[in-house]
């Protein structure tokens, strides 16, 4: 009779954190394309919609570190299994919402939720993989995640197509059901032992930081960096973010270890993953708003579009982990994120108003360098750390590539609503009965609402102000891909300049040192 094979701890534990690592961006970027059919059920403002992601977003962020020392101090086991059953809960919420109060409040508690997981999900790695294991791990690991955050254009897209805006948001939920039962079966529990408390004291104002600082970025493209609420949020996030500085100084188990930055290795590949979600993935976020915006494609249509993002990034992942053989972390980070500005750059030359075609080189080559190092930059930023504290390093590691997005998500959104402003003042000689609100009506092409803003409009005047909102909108990305570039280029010079090749931390065994699969009679 032949062996019954069943899977070992170490890939039941690849699979559940890289299908759930997939879950969670392809929520966020789903979420983004299925905004626009939230009217058919609710009857809500385009910024009211907006906070749809936002509260998913500032909960993410600013809970992420939490996350990790809870993961450390509790269980990383834990924290994973308990935060992905309320995940999957609060999936169902939000996509069965009554109302908009239920969805928000459905979106906030997946936040919530998917920040404990996220940062344990890396922590579970590290303890079942090492060597050149942990190298194809955490390739495969930075493939899902980087596929979750592509596909979900598309993958939106036809969810909404097909059957609305609710289906988008219960794709997690079958999901989620199935990755609960293999977690439970095949992961085991790990801790850090030193962990005796939470630093409180770290956590509230690390939390508070970052969430002043998310809530900052995602609301003023729409009221203005210099509007009072946002001067005064930025200006106490900086002071809570100063006052953590001392606080985990003096801690002897601090929420985050800051000492670790005085690590050169580690500042950049800390970087890197901040890089790439502004040069990268917030550049992702904004485009298919140019498509269904100015070219008219339906989100269906849009999220194909992106798929020349997105392809490069399932097979450049263990490209990456091949190349990390051979080249040094920081010539392969510095590469990936070369390869990201000279993609960006390509975008930048598309002509104005060019269809997809125009932009599928440069999509191509900048999902390669992101999916080339993907997963690298985590794996080099956690091997400096001692496996016990893996759960404070993966969460600094996930804070950087969440703010990093939010941030580059705002930044674009900044520089757009810019350009357009002044693209659409320098030609208000064409509508001068529109000349005193030109700047309301910039405001709202920004968002890529550009059809809704030009519906508003007298008649006489809608076709020629629809023409300069496209041509408007179009150079604002323009000039968008040009600061992603420049991103992106700073950063490869950042990684050369200094990451080194790091010494692996020592690391206790895990138990379970099986092959793939075990064989049981």
């Amino acid at each position: 009779m032949p062996p019954k094979t069943r899977l070992s701890h170490a890939v039941g534990t690849l699979i559940v954190s890289s299908v759930t690592t997939f879950l969670l961006p392809l929520d966020y970027t789903v979420a983004s394309v299925a905004l626009r059919d939230l009217h058919r059920d609710f009857a809500v403002g385009f910024s009211d919609q907006q906070w749809v992601i936002n509260g998913y977003t500032m909960a993410f962020a600013a809970l992420l570190m939490a996350g990790g020392g809870l993961a450390d101090l509790f269980g990383r086991r834990k924290v994973f299994l308990s935060g992905l059953a309320v995940f999957t809960a609060a999936s169902l919420l939000a996509g069965l919402a009554p109302a908009m109060l239920w969805l928000n409040t459905g979106r906030v508690v997946q936040g919530i939720r998917a920040a404990g997981m996220f940062s344990s999900s890396l922590a579970l790695l590290v303890q079942e993989f090492t060597g050149p294991r942990r190298t194809h791990a955490f390739a495969v690991f930075g493939v899902a995640s980087g596929l979750g955050a592509s596909l979900g254009p598309f993958i939106g897209g036809l969810a909404v197509d097909l059957g609305g805006w609710r289906w988008a948001l219960l794709l997690n939920v079958p999901f989620g059901i199935a990755m609960l039962a293999l977690g439970l079966m095949r992961t085991r529990e790990s801790s850090d032992p030193r962990a005796t408390r939470l630093d409180l004291k770290g956590l509230v104002l690390f939390s508070g930081a970052v969430l002043l600082a998310v809530y900052s970025l995602v609301t003023a493209p729409q009221s203005g960096w210099t509007s009072p609420t946002i001067i005064a949020t930025v200006t106490a996030a900086a002071v809570l973010a100063l006052a953590l500085i001392p606080a985990e100084l003096r801690q002897t188990y601090p929420l985050m270890e800051l000492r670790l930055f005085t690590n050169p290795t580690f500042l950049g590949a800390s970087l890197a993953p901040l890089v790439l979600s502004i040069a990268f993935w917030g550049l992702f976020l904004y485009t298919p708003l140019y498509f269904q915006g100015v070219l008219g494609y339906s989100p269906l249509q849009a999220g194909l579009a992106m798929l020349p993002f997105a392809v490069p990034l399932f097979g450049a992942g263990p490209l990456g982990a091949r190349l990390a053989r051979h080249l040094s972390p920081r010539v392969l980070l510095a590469l990936g994120q070369l390869l990201v500005a000279v993609g960006a750059t390509l975008l930048a030359s598309a002509p104005l108003g060019g269809d997809w075609t125009d932009y599928a080189s440069g999509g191509l080559i900048s999902g390669l360098g992101t999916g080339l190092i993907n997963g690298e930059m985590s794996n080099v930023a956690l091997s400096i750390v001692p496996a016990s504290r893996s759960g404070m390093a993966s969460g600094i590691n996930s804070t950087m590539r969440i703010v990093g997005m939010t941030a580059g998500f705002g930044g674009v959104g900044a520089v757009l609503a810019a350009v357009v402003n002044h693209d659409l003042t320098s030609r208000s000689d064409r509508f001068p009965s529109l000349r005193h609100r030109l700047g309301t009506l910039a405001g709202d092409v920004a968002t890529g609402n550009i059809n809704g803003t030009a519906a508003t409009l007298p008649a006489p005047v809608r076709d020629g102000f629809r023409a300069a909102a496209n041509h408007a909108f179009a150079a604002g990305m323009r000039a968008a891909f040009i600061v992603g570039a420049g991103v992106a280029l700073l950063g490869a010079v950042a990684s050369l300049a200094l990451i080194r090749r790091p010494r692996p931390a020592p690391a206790p065994q895990p138990a379970d040192r099986q092959p793939l699969a075990d064989a049981q009679p």
